[in-house]
């Protein structure tokens, strides 16, 4: 009996489930404190004045009912790779014969005066809740986002109907992952729904009222981060080989370790020389590939191709009615209506797909 133990039960952690949940002689644990799978993507959507935080949360209570997987509800603090072993949080370790890592990522919040105090981050369920707290829903009300990338400018589009919004991005441009015609046009449409969009300044310092960038300031109510992310800080003292920003160094099957693996956030996928963007979509195709090449492993002996991700596109909501992005392998640059529609199919479509690896009756 071979014991598979996933740390994470994100997009990665559910795909490398889903391809090992047919296997023979083997038992699955996941490693996951969280109540509910979180659908990051649709955290922004969460944000919006009628939408709530449980619609986008699914419950492992019911995701993982019909599926013969033991979830242990607490957090991993560390690695033992000598002794194969990861250490829990007010728990005794647990041991593996295979391991893969998807813990997800952590804000990276660097140490601008006063941000840490002040910041609100929206990686999880936990964190739009805090965000709607805040909230008002009033126009009085100024939200300062911090971050022009995916996850930024889908906040700021989101809250610029109910709040006066700052968007503030460093670099000269929005989104880099995006062509340049595409970006321009993220950002005229943001200006038009009212964001005040600051490119090419850097936040200096926050006080308790303004955020200092390196020409201006602004006073805001609520600030939230959108910044970047970085490994959680067990990974980068685990001992696993990592590289300069400590993420784990792993070959082309997502290997760190002899049967030690990284998936999702974890993973930095290069392929021909080119940096792949973390999205979920990536996260969800690499956890799946590595629990098909740990599969392979164990019912042929070695593993299939390396991995070479297909992906369908990338697309960006602006606001609850247009979006921009880019789809199907040749990247065909979409905009407006037929964006946002897309990205409404793509979540449907992801939600159908684990209602039948994991045998779910969702719609």
């Amino acid at each position: 009996m071979q014991k598979i133990v996933v740390v994470g039960g994100g997009y990665a952690g559910l795909g490398a489930l889903g391809a090992l949940r047919d296997l023979p002689e083997t038992e699955l644990i996941l490693v996951e404190p969280g109540e509910g799978h979180q659908l990051i993507p649709e955290l922004p959507e969460a944000l919006a004045k009628h939408d709530t935080v449980d619609h986008h949360v699914m419950p492992y209570s019911e995701l993982l009912k019909e599926v013969a997987v033991s979830r242990l509800p607490y957090f991993a603090v560390g690695l033992d790779t000598h002794n194969k072993t990861v250490l829990l949080q007010d728990h005794d370790p647990v041991q593996y014969d295979w391991l893969v890592l998807a813990p997800g990522s952590e804000p990276s919040l660097p140490p601008i005066p006063g941000l840490r105090e002040v910041a609100h981050t929206l990686r999880d369920g936990h964190d739009a809740r805090g965000i709607k707290d805040a909230l008002r829903y009033a126009k009085d009300q100024r939200v300062a986002v911090i971050g022009g990338g995916l996850t930024g400018v889908e906040v700021a589009g989101m809250l610029a109907i109910d709040h006066d919004v700052i968007l503030v991005e460093g670099f000269n441009r929005l989104l880099p992952a995006l062509g340049i015609g595409l970006s321009t046009y993220a950002y005229k449409r943001l200006i038009a729904a009212g964001v005040t969009v600051v490119m090419g300044q850097k936040l200096v310092r926050v006080t308790d009222t303004h955020i200092e960038l390196e020409k201006d300031h602004y006073g805001y109510d609520i600030l939230i981060w959108a910044g970047g992310i970085t490994p959680p800080a067990w990974i980068r003292q685990s001992g696993l080989p990592v590289d300069s920003r400590g993420y784990p160094v792993a070959d082309g099957y997502g290997e760190v370790l002899p049967q030690v693996f990284v998936a999702g956030d974890l993973w930095h996928v290069v392929v021909d020389g080119e940096d792949i963007p973390a999205t979920a979509q990536l996260a969800a195709l690499a956890g799946n590939f590595v629990g098909q090449t740990i599969a392979s492993r164990l019912t042929k002996g070695q593993p299939g191709p390396e991995f070479r991700p297909h992906l369908r596109g990338m697309l960006i909501s602006l606001d609850e009615g247009q979006g921009v992005g880019w789809v199907l392998h040749g990247g065909i640059p979409v905009r407006g209506f037929s964006a946002r529609t897309l990205k409404n199919y793509s979540f449907q479509q992801y939600r159908l797909k684990l209602s039948k690896i994991f045998d779910r009756p969702w719609p």
